[in-house]
């Protein structure tokens, strides 16, 4: 049973019911154990990415200096407002108008479309949009002539995506439990399942 009444969503077809209500800040320990698979997948991609980037770079040897660690800086800083840009990307893509915002509390920045209810499968593509995307133009990226310092912190921004994309991919997780069918709407920080009224009766879900 669904223990919240929030305004029916826009874009649903008749004849649904909301079957889950799912926010990744009311599972305080899922938050820490995601956290720290992100840090491990970061390390992942961290190897991946560098092991991509010697074949098109020697990536040893070579002085960074401050300037260039301040850009550094600054481009893990524009990773995350690139990663929340291609969310809003996707949900503008499948009609639906994106907001921006950070949960203080959990320490979380997002892009939504409050209300707006999407089918399973472009939901997944909205939710998977940013690890996908800004990694296969990263491995293009890196396979330009770029100074070792660039190589470097490219590799960095993307590994980091990477590692903050595991709510996304929990998210997905979820989504994916249940049948094509399905919408979803997209929350702050979780997602809202609807399935058709014909679904339940059977007893599919």
């Amino acid at each position: 049973m669904v223990a919240h009444n929030p305004a029916p969503p826009s874009h649903l077809p008749e004849n649904y019911n909301e079957v889950l209500y799912w926010k990744l800040s009311h599972h305080k320990k899922l938050l820490i154990v995601l956290n720290v698979v992100g840090i491990i997948l970061m390390g992942l991609a961290l190897v991946a990415f560098f092991a991509w980037a010697q074949l098109w770079h020697v990536t040893t040897g070579g002085e960074i200096h401050a300037a260039q660690m301040l850009g550094t800086i600054a481009m893990l800083i524009l990773t995350v407002v690139l990663h929340e840009l291609t969310h809003g990307l996707a949900l503008r893509y499948y009609g639906a108008m994106p907001t921006y915002g950070v949960l203080w509390k959990e320490m979380m920045f997002y892009a939504t479309a409050a209300g707006h209810a999407f089918p399973r499968n472009a939901y997944v593509v909205i939710a998977l949009a940013p690890l996908v995307g800004l990694s296969a133009i990263v491995m293009v990226l890196l396979a330009l002539p770029l100074p070792l310092w660039l190589v470097l912190t490219v590799i960095l921004c993307a590994a980091f995506n990477v590692g903050s994309a595991i709510g996304d991919m929990w998210l997905v997780r979820v989504a994916l439990s249940y049948s094509p069918s399905a919408y979803i709407v997209d929350e702050k920080d979780g997602l809202r399942v609807f399935m058709p009224l014909a679904e339940l009766s059977a007893g599919d879900v």
